[in-house]
């Protein structure tokens, strides 16, 4: 008898909490909370609203890399966001390949469950931190089309275009308030690349 009362109490408790009438003191596994992206948090202040306003309204052509190797679009000014897939040193600076991702109303990246499979180069003169510029780094460039590149990418590939970097916003996923220096957020300046 008492069985039968404990598994009554059992499937009453599971059904009050099926139909939400009581709920789980527990909470959820961080994997289990939300799976929409965060938006990234300026960890600098003096970077953020400022950079983010010059980022918004920096005029530039309505193209994407793929429009962007058609020749009749080089020297345009784009404004590309997306991540470092890698960087490759040259004898003047450093390029880095860009995986694209359409833009946010700020120009930040907006990465989508339909992959947009455009990539671009984008070179400067000079270096990036290491620390701030690396494999996976979001950033957004502005810059003017210089030409077109074949872009080696996992074992295939296709033509791209190369883009002189005019600007390159660093973009953070660090908590508000958190001042480390791998935290920086805003327009990074490439340091001079020392002769050998």
């Amino acid at each position: 008898m008492a069985l039968i009362h404990r598994s009554i109490s059992a499937a009453l408790c599971c059904c009050l909490f099926l139909a939400g009438c009581v709920t789980s003191s527990v909470p959820p596994a961080p994997s289990d909370v939300g799976t929409t992206a965060a938006r990234p948090v300026p960890a600098r202040k003096e970077a953020g609203p400022a950079g983010l306003e010059v980022l918004r309204t920096i005029q530039a052509a309505r193209l994407s890399p793929d429009q962007a190797v058609d020749a009749r679009n080089l020297g345009k000014r784009i404004r590309w966001a997306g991540a470092v897939h890698h960087l490759a040193a040259t004898d003047k600076g450093v390029c880095l390949t860009i995986l694209y991702a359409v833009s946010g109303d700020a120009g930040e990246p907006r990465w989508t469950a339909d992959a947009t499979n455009q990539t671009f180069n984008a070179c400067t003169a000079g270096a990036y931190d290491p620390e701030l510029v690396h494999d996976l780094t979001n950033v957004t460039i502005v810059g003017r089309i210089t030409g077109t590149t074949y872009i080696g990418m996992g074992g295939g590939g296709s033509t791209g275009p190369v883009v002189e970097i005019e600007k390159l916003f660093r973009w953070s996923d660090c908590l508000a308030g958190d001042v480390s220096p791998v935290c920086t957020y805003g327009f990074l300046s490439p340091r001079a690349v020392a002769d050998d």
